[in-house]
Protein backbone atom coordinates (compact mmCIF):
# COMPACT_ATOMS: atom_id res chain seq x y z
CA UNK A 1 0.00 0.00 0.00
CA UNK A 2 1.71 3.48 -0.75
CA UNK A 3 1.06 6.46 1.80
CA UNK A 4 -1.80 7.83 1.02
CA UNK A 5 -3.85 4.19 0.97
CA UNK A 6 -2.26 3.47 4.64
CA UNK A 7 -3.60 6.64 5.85
CA UNK A 8 -6.80 6.22 4.93
CA UNK A 9 -7.16 2.78 5.92
CA UNK A 10 -5.87 3.92 9.52
CA UNK A 11 -8.41 7.01 9.28
CA UNK A 12 -11.00 4.59 8.80
CA UNK A 13 -10.16 2.22 11.53
CA UNK A 14 -10.05 4.13 13.82
CA UNK A 15 -12.49 7.08 13.15
CA UNK A 16 -15.54 4.63 11.09
CA UNK A 17 -14.80 1.34 12.65
CA UNK A 18 -14.28 1.85 15.66
CA UNK A 19 -15.04 5.46 16.43
CA UNK A 20 -13.06 6.03 18.85
CA UNK A 21 -13.26 8.99 21.57
CA UNK A 22 -10.30 11.00 23.36
CA UNK A 23 -9.04 9.54 26.40
CA UNK A 24 -9.83 5.83 25.57
CA UNK A 25 -6.80 3.16 25.73
CA UNK A 26 -6.92 1.17 22.39
CA UNK A 27 -4.26 -1.53 22.38
CA UNK A 28 -3.01 -2.26 18.35
CA UNK A 29 -2.68 -6.27 18.52
CA UNK A 30 -0.47 -7.61 15.98
CA UNK A 31 0.63 -10.90 14.59
CA UNK A 32 3.28 -10.48 11.65
CA UNK A 33 4.91 -7.51 9.88
CA UNK A 34 2.64 -4.59 9.66
CA UNK A 35 4.62 -1.69 10.35
CA UNK A 36 3.69 0.96 8.47
CA UNK A 37 -0.17 0.48 9.10
CA UNK A 38 0.71 0.34 12.60
CA UNK A 39 2.31 3.55 12.38
CA UNK A 40 -0.46 5.18 10.86
CA UNK A 41 -3.05 4.17 13.18
CA UNK A 42 -0.69 5.35 16.09
CA UNK A 43 -0.36 8.60 14.58
CA UNK A 44 -4.53 8.76 13.91
CA UNK A 45 -5.24 7.25 17.62
CA UNK A 46 -2.77 10.51 19.20
CA UNK A 47 -4.93 12.58 16.62
CA UNK A 48 -7.88 11.63 18.69
CA UNK A 49 -6.24 12.02 20.93
CA UNK A 50 -6.33 8.14 22.45
CA UNK A 51 -3.73 6.49 24.13
CA UNK A 52 -2.32 3.76 21.94
CA UNK A 53 -0.60 0.44 23.43
CA UNK A 54 1.09 -1.86 21.20
CA UNK A 55 0.99 -6.14 21.78
CA UNK A 56 3.27 -7.03 18.56
CA UNK A 57 5.01 -10.51 17.55
CA UNK A 58 5.79 -11.89 14.71
CA UNK A 59 4.85 -15.65 13.49
CA UNK A 60 8.15 -16.83 13.43
CA UNK A 61 8.51 -15.67 17.00
CA UNK A 62 4.74 -17.44 17.95
CA UNK A 63 6.08 -20.48 16.27
CA UNK A 64 9.55 -20.38 18.17
CA UNK A 65 7.59 -20.01 21.83
CA UNK A 66 5.14 -23.06 20.87
CA UNK A 67 8.11 -25.29 20.11
CA UNK A 68 9.21 -25.40 23.74
CA UNK A 69 6.14 -23.83 25.99
CA UNK A 70 5.38 -25.61 28.92
CA UNK A 71 1.62 -25.93 30.51
CA UNK A 72 2.47 -23.59 33.34
CA UNK A 73 4.25 -21.10 30.63
CA UNK A 74 1.07 -20.85 28.43
CA UNK A 75 -1.40 -20.31 31.76
CA UNK A 76 1.14 -17.80 32.71
CA UNK A 77 1.08 -15.89 29.08
CA UNK A 78 -2.65 -16.16 28.74
CA UNK A 79 -2.77 -14.34 32.24
CA UNK A 80 -0.61 -11.78 31.10
CA UNK A 81 -2.50 -11.03 27.97
CA UNK A 82 -6.10 -11.46 29.22
CA UNK A 83 -5.18 -8.61 32.03
CA UNK A 84 -4.53 -6.97 29.37
CA UNK A 85 -7.29 -7.08 27.13
CA UNK A 86 -9.54 -6.52 30.32
CA UNK A 87 -8.08 -2.48 30.60
CA UNK A 88 -8.82 -1.67 27.23
CA UNK A 89 -12.02 0.45 25.70
CA UNK A 90 -10.94 -0.56 22.36
CA UNK A 91 -8.93 -2.96 20.37
CA UNK A 92 -7.39 -3.56 16.73
CA UNK A 93 -6.39 -6.49 15.49
CA UNK A 94 -3.92 -7.06 12.51
CA UNK A 95 -2.60 -10.15 11.10
CA UNK A 96 0.03 -10.41 8.50
CA UNK A 97 0.60 -13.78 7.17
CA UNK A 98 3.33 -14.56 4.60
CA UNK A 99 2.95 -18.20 4.90
CA UNK A 100 -0.63 -19.52 6.65
CA UNK A 101 0.84 -22.83 7.16
CA UNK A 102 3.89 -21.72 9.10
CA UNK A 103 2.36 -23.20 11.83
CA UNK A 104 1.27 -26.56 10.78
CA UNK A 105 4.73 -28.46 11.76
CA UNK A 106 4.42 -27.87 15.48
CA UNK A 107 3.58 -30.62 17.16
CA UNK A 108 -0.14 -31.45 17.33
CA UNK A 109 -0.91 -32.16 20.93
CA UNK A 110 1.28 -28.97 21.97
CA UNK A 111 -0.95 -27.22 19.18
CA UNK A 112 -3.85 -28.49 20.76
CA UNK A 113 -2.78 -27.08 24.07
CA UNK A 114 -2.27 -23.74 23.01
CA UNK A 115 -5.48 -23.19 21.51
CA UNK A 116 -7.32 -24.09 24.54
CA UNK A 117 -4.80 -22.54 27.11
CA UNK A 118 -3.81 -19.62 24.95
CA UNK A 119 -5.88 -18.92 22.00
CA UNK A 120 -9.63 -19.78 22.45
CA UNK A 121 -9.72 -17.90 25.93
CA UNK A 122 -7.96 -14.70 24.19
CA UNK A 123 -10.23 -14.81 21.28
CA UNK A 124 -12.96 -14.80 23.94
CA UNK A 125 -11.40 -11.75 25.94
CA UNK A 126 -11.07 -9.70 22.96
CA UNK A 127 -14.81 -10.34 21.52
CA UNK A 128 -16.00 -9.05 24.97
CA UNK A 129 -13.99 -5.62 24.79
CA UNK A 130 -16.12 -2.96 23.93
CA UNK A 131 -14.83 -2.00 20.87
CA UNK A 132 -13.12 -4.20 18.37
CA UNK A 133 -12.04 -4.87 14.61
CA UNK A 134 -10.10 -7.13 12.90
CA UNK A 135 -8.14 -7.16 9.50
CA UNK A 136 -5.39 -8.61 7.96
CA UNK A 137 -2.51 -6.62 6.05
CA UNK A 138 -1.93 -7.43 2.34
CA UNK A 139 0.95 -9.22 1.86
CA UNK A 140 2.42 -11.99 -1.44
CA UNK A 141 1.51 -14.69 0.85
CA UNK A 142 -1.83 -13.71 0.66
CA UNK A 143 -1.97 -12.28 -2.85
CA UNK A 144 -0.98 -16.09 -3.93
CA UNK A 145 -3.69 -17.76 -2.01
CA UNK A 146 -6.05 -15.45 -3.73
CA UNK A 147 -3.99 -15.83 -7.11
CA UNK A 148 -3.92 -12.64 -7.42
CA UNK A 149 -0.04 -10.21 -7.78
CA UNK A 150 0.47 -8.11 -4.46
CA UNK A 151 -0.79 -5.15 -7.03
CA UNK A 152 -4.26 -6.66 -7.56
CA UNK A 153 -4.74 -8.04 -4.17
CA UNK A 154 -4.22 -4.63 -2.81
CA UNK A 155 -6.51 -2.43 -4.36
CA UNK A 156 -9.22 -5.64 -4.37
CA UNK A 157 -8.61 -5.16 -0.84
CA UNK A 158 -9.07 -1.20 -0.47
CA UNK A 159 -12.03 -1.35 -2.09
CA UNK A 160 -13.37 -4.00 0.12
CA UNK A 161 -12.05 -2.61 3.31
CA UNK A 162 -13.06 1.02 2.14
CA UNK A 163 -16.12 1.12 0.47
CA UNK A 164 -19.46 3.21 1.64
CA UNK A 165 -20.67 0.32 3.75
CA UNK A 166 -23.52 2.87 5.22
CA UNK A 167 -25.25 2.66 1.97
CA UNK A 168 -24.54 -1.36 1.67
CA UNK A 169 -26.44 -1.68 5.30
CA UNK A 170 -29.33 0.60 3.43
CA UNK A 171 -29.67 -1.83 0.40
CA UNK A 172 -29.24 -4.85 2.78
CA UNK A 173 -32.23 -3.74 4.87
CA UNK A 174 -34.92 -5.47 2.87
CA UNK A 175 -33.42 -8.82 3.16
CA UNK A 176 -33.09 -7.93 7.09
CA UNK A 177 -36.34 -7.19 7.48
CA UNK A 178 -37.33 -10.51 5.28
CA UNK A 179 -35.38 -12.69 6.91
CA UNK A 180 -37.08 -11.64 9.83
CA UNK A 181 -40.19 -12.52 9.09
CA UNK A 182 -38.19 -15.89 7.63
CA UNK A 183 -39.35 -19.39 9.94
CA UNK A 184 -37.09 -21.76 7.76
CA UNK A 185 -34.18 -21.71 5.45
CA UNK A 186 -33.07 -24.04 2.95
CA UNK A 187 -29.56 -24.35 1.47
CA UNK A 188 -29.14 -26.54 -1.73
CA UNK A 189 -26.17 -26.83 -3.72
CA UNK A 190 -23.93 -29.54 -5.00
CA UNK A 191 -23.65 -31.96 -1.53
CA UNK A 192 -25.67 -30.13 0.14
CA UNK A 193 -28.98 -30.10 1.18
CA UNK A 194 -29.43 -28.25 4.40
CA UNK A 195 -33.03 -26.88 6.35
CA UNK A 196 -33.27 -25.04 9.96
CA UNK A 197 -35.20 -22.59 11.48
CA UNK A 198 -34.37 -18.62 11.94
CA UNK A 199 -37.94 -17.97 13.64
CA UNK A 200 -37.80 -14.61 16.08
CA UNK A 201 -34.04 -14.97 15.56
CA UNK A 202 -32.68 -11.59 15.54
CA UNK A 203 -30.79 -10.60 12.77
CA UNK A 204 -27.38 -8.23 12.37
CA UNK A 205 -25.77 -6.40 9.36
CA UNK A 206 -22.28 -6.08 9.40
CA UNK A 207 -20.74 -2.53 8.55
CA UNK A 208 -16.93 -2.57 9.23
CA UNK A 209 -17.07 -2.35 12.97
CA UNK A 210 -15.78 -4.90 13.33
CA UNK A 211 -14.07 -6.55 10.68
CA UNK A 212 -12.73 -5.14 7.86
CA UNK A 213 -13.31 -6.09 5.05
CA UNK A 214 -16.93 -6.24 5.79
CA UNK A 215 -20.52 -6.90 4.29
CA UNK A 216 -22.59 -9.91 5.67
CA UNK A 217 -26.19 -10.90 6.68
CA UNK A 218 -25.62 -12.88 10.04
CA UNK A 219 -28.58 -14.36 12.07
CA UNK A 220 -28.06 -18.21 14.02
CA UNK A 221 -29.98 -21.18 13.51
CA UNK A 222 -32.72 -22.11 16.30
CA UNK A 223 -30.22 -24.71 18.35
CA UNK A 224 -32.15 -28.13 17.77
CA UNK A 225 -33.61 -27.25 14.29
CA UNK A 226 -30.54 -27.81 11.75
CA UNK A 227 -31.45 -31.17 9.26
CA UNK A 228 -29.16 -32.70 6.72
CA UNK A 229 -26.16 -32.25 5.05
CA UNK A 230 -23.64 -29.37 3.96
CA UNK A 231 -20.56 -29.61 2.02
CA UNK A 232 -18.07 -26.37 1.80
CA UNK A 233 -16.55 -25.32 -1.06
CA UNK A 234 -14.05 -23.01 -0.01
CA UNK A 235 -11.14 -24.09 2.09
CA UNK A 236 -11.19 -22.36 5.48
CA UNK A 237 -8.32 -21.97 7.91
CA UNK A 238 -8.25 -22.61 11.72
CA UNK A 239 -5.37 -21.31 13.75
CA UNK A 240 -2.69 -22.39 11.25
CA UNK A 241 -4.45 -25.68 9.73
CA UNK A 242 -5.70 -25.60 6.56
CA UNK A 243 -9.22 -27.84 6.22
CA UNK A 244 -10.87 -28.43 2.53
CA UNK A 245 -14.10 -30.08 1.58
CA UNK A 246 -15.72 -30.32 5.06
CA UNK A 247 -19.24 -32.35 4.37
CA UNK A 248 -20.81 -32.27 7.36
CA UNK A 249 -24.49 -34.29 8.33
CA UNK A 250 -26.83 -32.67 11.50
CA UNK A 251 -29.45 -34.24 13.12
CA UNK A 252 -31.48 -32.11 15.44
CA UNK A 253 -29.08 -29.18 15.49
CA UNK A 254 -26.36 -31.56 16.23
CA UNK A 255 -23.09 -32.42 13.85
CA UNK A 256 -23.13 -36.29 13.93
CA UNK A 257 -21.15 -36.63 10.37
CA UNK A 258 -17.77 -35.11 9.51
CA UNK A 259 -15.14 -35.30 6.93
CA UNK A 260 -12.40 -33.68 5.37
CA UNK A 261 -9.44 -33.81 4.24
CA UNK A 262 -7.61 -34.20 7.54
CA UNK A 263 -11.38 -35.81 9.14
CA UNK A 264 -9.21 -36.50 12.51
CA UNK A 265 -8.43 -33.25 13.37
CA UNK A 266 -12.10 -31.57 12.28
CA UNK A 267 -13.68 -34.41 14.92
CA UNK A 268 -10.99 -33.21 17.25
CA UNK A 269 -12.29 -29.74 17.34
CA UNK A 270 -15.87 -30.70 17.02
CA UNK A 271 -15.44 -32.51 19.99
CA UNK A 272 -13.88 -29.71 22.06
CA UNK A 273 -16.91 -28.97 23.89
CA UNK A 274 -20.32 -29.74 23.84
CA UNK A 275 -21.11 -26.39 21.84
CA UNK A 276 -18.97 -26.91 18.93
CA UNK A 277 -20.62 -29.77 17.56
CA UNK A 278 -23.33 -26.65 16.87
CA UNK A 279 -23.93 -24.61 14.53
CA UNK A 280 -24.14 -20.66 16.51
CA UNK A 281 -23.62 -18.41 13.07
CA UNK A 282 -25.73 -18.81 9.51
CA UNK A 283 -24.49 -15.82 7.07
CA UNK A 284 -25.00 -14.48 3.80
CA UNK A 285 -22.02 -12.80 2.64
CA UNK A 286 -22.90 -9.15 0.25
CA UNK A 287 -19.57 -7.58 -0.32
CA UNK A 288 -19.89 -6.55 -4.42
CA UNK A 289 -15.66 -6.75 -4.36
CA UNK A 290 -15.13 -10.27 -3.30
CA UNK A 291 -16.79 -12.37 -6.01
CA UNK A 292 -14.14 -15.26 -5.75
CA UNK A 293 -12.40 -17.39 -2.67
CA UNK A 294 -9.38 -15.62 -1.39
CA UNK A 295 -8.53 -18.96 0.79
CA UNK A 296 -8.79 -16.75 3.71
CA UNK A 297 -11.83 -16.17 5.97
CA UNK A 298 -12.31 -13.17 6.99
CA UNK A 299 -12.34 -12.18 3.17
CA UNK A 300 -14.49 -15.30 2.16
CA UNK A 301 -17.26 -15.23 4.84
CA UNK A 302 -17.88 -11.73 2.98
CA UNK A 303 -17.99 -13.10 -0.35
CA UNK A 304 -20.77 -11.95 -2.78
CA UNK A 305 -23.01 -15.26 -3.74
CA UNK A 306 -21.82 -16.96 -0.53
CA UNK A 307 -23.28 -18.63 2.91
CA UNK A 308 -21.29 -19.38 6.29
CA UNK A 309 -22.31 -21.22 8.89
CA UNK A 310 -19.97 -21.03 12.20
CA UNK A 311 -19.86 -24.21 14.82
CA UNK A 312 -19.41 -22.90 18.30
CA UNK A 313 -20.13 -20.04 20.09
CA UNK A 314 -22.96 -17.58 18.67
CA UNK A 315 -22.76 -14.08 18.93
CA UNK A 316 -24.45 -11.47 20.68
CA UNK A 317 -26.15 -9.96 17.90
CA UNK A 318 -27.99 -13.01 17.03
CA UNK A 319 -27.82 -15.79 20.09
CA UNK A 320 -29.25 -19.08 19.80
CA UNK A 321 -27.56 -19.99 23.25
CA UNK A 322 -24.47 -22.05 21.84
CA UNK A 323 -21.98 -21.30 24.29
CA UNK A 324 -18.26 -22.91 23.10
CA UNK A 325 -14.84 -22.05 23.08
CA UNK A 326 -14.68 -22.42 19.59
CA UNK A 327 -16.15 -19.58 16.58
CA UNK A 328 -15.20 -21.28 13.18
CA UNK A 329 -16.60 -20.17 10.03
CA UNK A 330 -17.12 -22.35 7.10
CA UNK A 331 -17.51 -21.37 3.73
CA UNK A 332 -20.23 -22.28 0.75
CA UNK A 333 -20.43 -19.85 -2.20
CA UNK A 334 -23.30 -20.77 -4.41
CA UNK A 335 -22.18 -18.62 -7.23
CA UNK A 336 -22.67 -20.11 -10.96
CA UNK A 337 -18.74 -21.07 -11.08
CA UNK A 338 -18.37 -22.62 -8.22
CA UNK A 339 -21.32 -25.02 -8.53
CA UNK A 340 -24.43 -23.06 -8.08
CA UNK A 341 -27.24 -23.72 -5.51
CA UNK A 342 -30.21 -21.90 -4.10
CA UNK A 343 -31.07 -20.08 -1.07
CA UNK A 344 -35.19 -20.15 0.31
CA UNK A 345 -36.51 -18.49 2.82
CA UNK A 346 -40.32 -20.49 3.82
CA UNK A 347 -39.62 -22.12 0.38
CA UNK A 348 -39.72 -19.84 -1.84
CA UNK A 349 -36.67 -18.63 -3.86
CA UNK A 350 -34.51 -15.79 -2.67
CA UNK A 351 -31.14 -16.64 -4.57
CA UNK A 352 -30.25 -18.75 -7.35
CA UNK A 353 -26.57 -19.07 -8.25
CA UNK A 354 -25.43 -16.30 -6.26
CA UNK A 355 -27.83 -13.42 -7.29
CA UNK A 356 -31.02 -12.28 -5.55
CA UNK A 357 -34.63 -12.77 -7.59
CA UNK A 358 -36.63 -10.67 -5.61
CA UNK A 359 -36.87 -6.99 -6.96
CA UNK A 360 -36.16 -5.31 -3.96
CA UNK A 361 -32.83 -7.14 -3.49
CA UNK A 362 -30.92 -6.85 -6.31
CA UNK A 363 -29.31 -3.84 -5.82
CA UNK A 364 -27.20 -6.58 -3.84
CA UNK A 365 -26.05 -8.39 -6.42
CA UNK A 366 -22.47 -7.42 -7.65
CA UNK A 367 -22.51 -5.15 -10.46
CA UNK A 368 -21.82 -6.16 -13.68
CA UNK A 369 -24.02 -9.60 -12.59
CA UNK A 370 -27.15 -10.04 -13.67
CA UNK A 371 -30.13 -12.99 -13.51
CA UNK A 372 -30.45 -15.17 -16.46
CA UNK A 373 -33.50 -15.16 -18.35
CA UNK A 374 -34.47 -18.31 -17.45
CA UNK A 375 -34.14 -17.58 -13.79
CA UNK A 376 -37.94 -16.55 -11.96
Amino acid sequence: MNTEEVKRLARKIVRDSLKVEPGERVLVDVLGKADDLVEAIVEELYAVPAIPFLRVMTIEQLKSLLIGCTKEQLNAWVKQDLYRFKTMEACINIRSDENIFELSDIDPERYDLYLKQVAYPIHAAFAAIPKYVILKYPTYGLAQLARMSLGQFTSRYMESCTMDYSLMAKRAEPLGALLSRTDKVRVVSPGTDLRFSVKDMPNYFCDGRYNLPDGELFTAPVLDSVEGVITFNVPTLNLGLTFEHIRLRLEKGTIVEAACNDTERLRLILGGDEGASRFGEFGIGLNPYIVQPYNNLLFDEKMAGSVHFAIGHALEMADNGNRSAVHWDMVLSQLEEHGGGELYFDDVLVRKNGLFVPEELQPLNPPGRSLSPESP
